[in-house]
């Protein structure tokens, strides 16, 4: 396991992990934007990660949870910090996590704001459970796990999954709250200061089977400064009506952002290369590596959004050559009678 304390850069293909677990870009974004406060290169980083530019560009994006992994073991070898975790998680502010912190900071109570985190925590990411592992009339103690593997970025990311609890906890209540115990599943550091430090508490023991965190009954039954049970039922309602975001490969980012640029009028290369944060000869590269040119993808856009319309009743052709993105009404002709003609073709 390769982290900052050997001086080494990590491997450079992380090991794969079952299909399916994802993760927010979210969490990427504020991740790299504190690395480059911190003085390290957040695009390199992105790059090594293998976090493309157009999923850090969207807000609703998801990437495979080995590349967020990835990123964590990166960003530490850059740093040369081994507890980065819990330095980021010091540095987080409410709001940087979108939905997901205001989701927590609105709840009523501390127990209740951490029951919210845990109802959520899938929007933020699939690759992470957290729940309740033990209770008492003293005490409840906080579980977090992660559901596939990833060595030295796991260990990071738990790092920080921990500490970012603790951190909100005190802000979101204005007290100086410590968890009674605390449990890290990773081996023991070099210097236990910086964690007895972070967490207010000498408790803190490592090589666990999962990371926990007890706190105490009194402490989680603390009022929230920003306690809004309106708001909290409006967030919470949205938040129930958001599915996991599915993956989102290239060729369908590509698409969705053609689509919406045909239906504000400017379905240009230039304007979707800028989109994508690449020069337009790029953008044709990579639709060539799909098996696709810049031409066939506005022609079968612009066709679905014509049958779209046309089962709608549209037969306004200036309207539907706004709706299409030409400036010449005349060029829906053309193009109605060439997708007419070619249909003609296939059934002939």
């Amino acid at each position: 396991m390769i982290g900052a304390d050997s001086g080494q850069h990590p491997a450079a293909v992380p090991a794969p992990a079952p299909a399916g677990a994802r993760d927010s870009t979210v969490l990427s974004k504020s991740l790299l934007a504190v690395a480059g406060v911190h003085g390290a290169d957040a695009r390199q980083l992105a790059r090594d990660a293998k976090i493309p530019g157009w999923a850090l560009a969207d807000d609703q994006a998801v990437i495979p949870s080995r590349h967020s992994m990835r990123l964590w073991e990166l960003i530490e070898w850059a740093l040369e910090d081994p507890a980065v975790g819990l330095t980021f998680a010091g540095t987080h502010e409410a709001g940087n996590l979108d939905l997901f912190d205001y989701l927590f900071t609105t709840a009523a109570t501390l127990k209740e704001g951490f029951q919210v985190r845990a109802d959520f925590l899938h929007l933020l990411t699939t690759n992470s459970r957290m729940g309740i592992e033990a209770e008492t009339s003293q005490e409840t103690s906080f579980s977090y796990r992660h559901i596939e593997p990833g060595d030295r970025g796991e260990e990071l990311s738990l790092q920080f999954a921990a500490a970012i609890l603790c951190a909100q906890a005190r802000d979101a209540t204005g007290r100086n709250i410590s968890p009674v115990h605390v449990a890290i599943a990773a081996p023991a550091p070099r210097s236990h200061r910086i964690f007895t430090e972070t967490f207010g508490t000498r408790h803190v023991d490592f090589g666990a089977p999962v990371t926990t965190l007890a706190f105490r009954a009194a402490d989680l039954e603390l009022p929230m400064r920003g306690a809004d049970p309106a708001l909290a039922r409006i967030l919470r309602r949205h938040a129930a009506s958001l599915p996991p975001p599915p993956p989102a490969t290239w060729r369908e980012h590509f698409q969705q952002l053609l689509a919406e640029a045909i239906e504000h009028g400017s379905p240009s290369l230039d304007v979707l290369a800028r989109r994508l944060a690449v020069s337009p000869r790029t953008l044709q590269r990579q639709l060539a590596a799909h098996g696709s040119t810049w031409r066939s993808e506005l022609d079968t856009a612009r066709r679905r959004r014509a049958g779209r319309a046309r089962q709608a009743g549209a037969t306004d052709v200036v309207r539907l050559a706004r709706q299409l993105g030409y400036a010449d009404p005349r060029s829906v002709h053309r193009t109605l009678r060439r997708w007419s003609e070619r249909a003609d073709d296939h059934q002939s």
